[in-house]
């Protein structure tokens, strides 16, 4: 008879260790956890309603009965136009008796042009162009709850003693953080596509509601500078690394209030204060607001100091679209690279 009631298993012994669950078994789990918080409740309706304020002031600013008002502006305008260039030429004329300075121009000319119905923003009122407006208006809202459903999904494990349990059960910590940074990341590009799709809805609903009559003749809108699908993908982007950075800096600060004065103060203190205020509006370029300005609009402007040789002067600067991504790309790398260290350096309890 045998010594042993088990028959022993011929398998290798690293073929015996337990695999335990997989990194998208893993990320499964932080994504499901992260549906049932609170919190990922109140962001999904802060999204609605400040999409649906949003579609809302769309609706108000493109109903029929405020274009009749502007077009009535514009054709008043039209009618003053003439006694305004001709009661300029007479003042123009009386000066120059005056000063003896026949080369003064007042720009009468310019006074007795009336404005297009374009350059007044009069015309037909295009979902994709609603959409487009709406969708620029909430990237920053959008990159904020991204940023604060991260931050609040790792910190609260934290808060409660959690993260110890979860450890014990997932002892290797850079596949624990790794797996709470993707879930973050992916629940804050739920909340953009969620956005970005009730203002494609609204703004849709926006254009058929109040599409004015054709005896208005208004113009054509503009034709967009590149397709909404472009835009939309740098949006949720843009959402996508907030909720890493949000994770990132859960796993340093380990508190939702701690996170959420450091971003305000940063906001305040950084972005509002030294980044304006200190070598004459140079620092704008490393401005974490004006990248993220550059990114969704492929490109922007700001105005700092440019010394020559003999005088310095305030001129209007370039910030392209490359710098934009590029920089945030590198915050968002610098942000899980100091999260990851924290967290496998630091004791959790």
């Amino acid at each position: 008879m045998s010594d042993t009631l088990v028959s022993p298993d011929s398998r290798p012994r690293t073929d015996r260790r337990p695999k335990g669950t997989s990194f998208a078994g893993l990320v499964g789990v932080e994504l499901r956890r992260m549906w049932w918080r609170r919190l990922t409740k109140v962001a999904v309706v802060a999204v609605v309603l400040f999409t649906g304020a949003s579609v809302y002031n769309a609706y108000n600013a493109s109903a029929p009965e405020r274009i009749a008002q502007q077009l009535d502006d514009y054709r008043i305008m039209q009618q003053e136009a003439p006694r305004m260039a001709e009661e300029c030429r007479k003042q123009q004329a009386i000066e120059r008796e005056r000063s003896g300075d026949q080369t003064l121009d007042f720009g009468c000319d310019q006074q007795g042009q009336a404005p297009t119905l374009e350059q007044m923003g009069l015309a037909l009122p295009v979902a994709d162009l609603l959409t487009e407006g709406i969708a620029k208006v909430s990237a920053l809202l959008l990159a904020f709850l991204g940023l604060l459903l991260g931050a609040s999904f790792v910190a609260a494990e934290f808060s409660t003693g959690s993260m110890g349990l979860w450890l014990t059960f997932q002892p290797r910590r850079l596949r624990v953080a790794s797996s709470k940074l993707v879930a973050a990341g992916i629940g804050a590009t739920v909340v953009a596509v969620l956005g970005l799709v009730v203002a494609n809805l609204g703004a849709r609903m926006v254009a058929v509601v109040n599409r004015p009559d054709s005896d208005l003749q208004l113009p054509p809108a503009p034709a967009l500078e590149e397709p909404l699908g472009i835009l939309g993908l740098r949006i949720v982007a843009l959402a996508l690394g907030a909720g890493i950075v949000g994770a990132a800096l859960g796993l340093v600060l380990r508190h939702t209030a701690a996170i959420i004065g450091l971003v305000l103060g940063f906001a305040v203190v950084v972005e509002g204060i030294v980044v304006q205020a200190f070598l004459q509006g140079r620092l704008q370029q490393w401005s974490v607001l004006k990248n993220i300005e550059a990114f969704v609009e492929r490109g922007t402007t700001y105005v700092a100091e440019n010394c020559g040789p003999t005088s310095c002067d305030y001129t209007e600067r370039t910030l392209t679209y490359t710098h934009g991504w590029v920089f945030l790309l590198c915050v968002v790398l610098a942000a899980v690279l100091v999260g990851l260290l924290s967290f496998r350096r630091r004791d959790v309890t």
